[in-house]
């Protein structure tokens, strides 16, 4: 299971953090338009799919924001 540190976070914790950082970037005008899969591994949150880099970027900006400080893996790639 994931475990977050919520040392900047806003204090949810397990399935509520899991669900606030999905939504966030779901609703996201700059996330919404791609398709951006999270998956949350014991060591860190793992963004994948096809978008490109400012989208990837965005989220993990959203994910920091939501979660506070922890680690995240970019595992997306865009072909122009």
């Amino acid at each position: 299971m994931f475990q977050a540190s919520l040392g900047g976070g806003f204090g949810a914790q397990e399935y509520g953090l899991r669900a606030s950082i999905k939504s966030a970037v779901a609703y996201d005008e700059i996330c919404c338009r791609f398709r951006l899969e999270i998956s949350f591994q014991p060591q860190a949150i793992v963004l994948e799919g096809r978008v490109p880099p400012h989208v990837a970027r965005r989220a993990r900006d959203i994910i920091i924001d939501v979660a506070g400080a922890v680690a995240i893996w970019d595992r997306t790639f865009w072909l122009d």
